[in-house]
């Protein structure tokens, strides 16, 4: 969707990006065990506040997290090359694990850990299904004979 802008005396349109979000989520309270639930009713709930929050659009994963100190760490999808669930005993009975994120940067390999996801195979697959997208060639197919 175009939007006007008035820029001296000329009129110029500019576009929103086509970067769409497609899952929203944050690190389950559950994530921290029982002995974390209770440091942190201790601690008047601090630690809640600093928890991570995801956002996977159809062009990266946004990572945020921290409360006195705020990181904020863009995965781009087409650098992604594989996408792990993790989840012990625990984590299935509340619903809840950790989703790896396999990625390259150059010639090394980054790890990102969302930790405490919900659902964690649903967000592993809108992962999994922003990096089909990229990963598809656009335009026309063309034969070289």
């Amino acid at each position: 969707m175009a939007q006007p802008c008035l820029l001296g005396l000329a009129m110029v349109e500019y576009r929103r990006m086509s970067e769409q979000v497609i899952v929203e989520t944050r690190e389950s309270r559950r994530s921290y065990g029982a002995w974390g639930i209770f440091v942190a009713i201790l601690c008047l709930g601090l630690p809640f506040l600093g928890r991570q929050r995801v956002r996977v659009t159809n062009e990266r994963i946004v990572i945020e997290s921290g409360f006195w100190n705020k990181v904020r760490d863009d995965v781009e999808i087409f650098r992604i090359r594989d996408v792990v669930v993790k989840q012990n005993i625990w984590n299935r009975m509340f619903g809840i694990g950790d989703v790896v994120v396999k990625a390259t940067e150059g010639r090394s390999e980054e790890i990102h850990v969302l930790r405490g996801m919900p659902d964690p195979l649903a967000v592993s697959e809108a992962i999994r299904q922003a990096w089909n997208q990229a990963a598809r060639p656009t335009g026309p197919a063309t034969a070289l004979d």
